[in-house]
């Protein structure tokens, strides 16, 4: 069950003009944000998995137009209630695990209200300087992903 085989990378992007992390498996989907929207690439966030794999959950990924920001879960009540205020569900952006298995590590959720931007990192050290000094504020563990070896 363990098996990393089908694994992906978890790819991660950041507009600085509107302040937003993207998130997405795709290549291509990738380039396009880079090309076209003014992303800037960053590091491969995780291992995850394009389609359902052994006790994994939807990732599910959200963008709200009005405030440029998309957002992440693994909770589809949260997808309702983000849908209430501005959110338009997007796809299902990945599979990631339930729990911490698998050598799996945690995927933090933080949130910038003066950015209006969801930051998504396996990093705790990254997570706790964006709280310290970046305005977020820890959210929640949304998901466990396979880390990305040295």
């Amino acid at each position: 069950m363990c098996h990393p085989g089908p694994a992906v990378g978890l790819l991660r992007a950041y507009q600085p003009t509107y302040r937003d992390h993207f998130y997405t498996t795709d290549a291509i989907e990738m380039d396009q944000a880079v090309n076209r929207l003014g992303y800037t690439r960053e590091e491969t966030s995780g291992y995850v998995f394009s389609t359902p794999w052994h006790s994994t959950t939807p990732l599910y990924r959200m963008y709200n137009p009005t405030v440029s920001d998309h957002f992440y879960t693994t909770s589809y009540s949260e997808v309702q209630s983000a849908t209430a205020v501005g959110y338009n569900y997007e796809m299902i952006a990945a599979y990631v695990y339930e729990a911490n298995i698998c050598g799996s590590v945690a995927f933090y959720r933080l949130y910038s209200p003066s950015a209006t931007d969801h930051f998504y990192t396996t990093s705790a050290s990254e997570a706790s300087n964006a709280v310290a000094n970046l305005g977020y504020t820890l959210e929640s563990v949304v998901g466990y992903v396979l880390p990305v070896k040295p």
